[in-house]
């Protein structure tokens, strides 16, 4: 290299430590940034990648397992199926591969403890798994039992819902009068429990221990919203829900919806 060449080189490397001594005589010279002063994002390959908050982490989440299962979807009142186009044939419980991701959810709520006897009747088909999903959610999200008490039953945290609301976590509404939102759960009771629980007020006592089942919204549109599920018809589905057009939900016998989670989740 020219020796005018190295002459630049070493007039612009005084001038820049120069600048940099000025600077730190009043605090300013660039250097290791406070770690109050770094945002929540990840440096990936040059990218900046905000962090999801834990409300939209529910939702990818949910999303994710959709797609992992094979993007089935299902009208909640109509009670008819309709699969995506050209992505085959969406997977269901009895398959090996189903199965294990089944087994992943419980070990998620149970713990390092849980066997996979505990999942399985006798005969070796699955104990109901939808309240296990939704709890595999919540943990995965990372939303402390304090905030969402997992469970492997619906009713276990409908009713400490209701019954301990959280400005900061879940509030149990009554969905003939609470539009859902995205990361709400909307919960139904089952079979026997929907025979005798017709109205949000029955769930202030016990009668409403029984079968529920809840889905997470994923998507809200004009007259009906997304909600994505475990165990329906033996898989992960989204659900078709219709609104009324104050943006409610719309009971059908497949679904007769009593219950908003309100998500106050960031």
């Amino acid at each position: 290299m020219s020796t005018p060449a190295l002459s630049f080189i070493a007039r612009r490397a005084a001038a820049g430590a120069a600048a940099c001594i000025a600077a730190l005589a009043l605090g300013g010279c660039a250097g290791p940034r406070e770690e109050a002063d770094v945002p929540a994002a990840l440096g990936l390959g040059g990218r900046v990648v905000t962090l999801p908050t834990p409300r939209q982490r529910l939702v990818h989440l949910a999303l994710q397992e959709w797609a992992l299962w094979g993007r089935a979807r299902w009208d909640s009142a109509a009670d008819t199926w309709d699969g995506p186009a050209g992505a085959g044939t969406p997977r269901r419980e009895h398959m090996a591969d189903a199965a294990s991701r089944v087994l992943l959810y419980w070990q998620v709520l149970r713990g390092d403890t849980f066997v996979a006897e505990g999942a399985q009747y006798p005969d070796g088909s699955l104990v109901a798994w939808s309240a296990v999903f939704i709890s595999y959610l919540m943990k995965s999200a990372g939303v402390p039992d304090a905030v969402f008490p997992a469970s492997a039953l619906h009713w276990h945290y409908i009713k400490a819902v209701h019954d301990g609301p959280s400005p900061a976590g879940f509030e149990a509404l009554d969905a003939a009068r609470t539009p859902p939102a995205v990361g709400d759960l909307i919960c139904a009771p089952r079979e026997g429990t929907a025979q005798r629980v017709t109205r949000f007020e029955q769930l202030a006592g016990d009668a409403g221990a029984g079968g529920w089942h809840c889905d997470l919204v994923v998507e809200v549109g004009p007259a009906a919203l997304g909600a994505i599920g475990g165990n329906v018809r033996n898989t992960v589905a989204w659900s078709r829900v219709p609104l009324s057009a104050d943006g409610l939900l719309l009971p059908s016998p497949q679904r007769p919806w009593l219950v908003v989670l309100r998500n106050h989740l960031p």
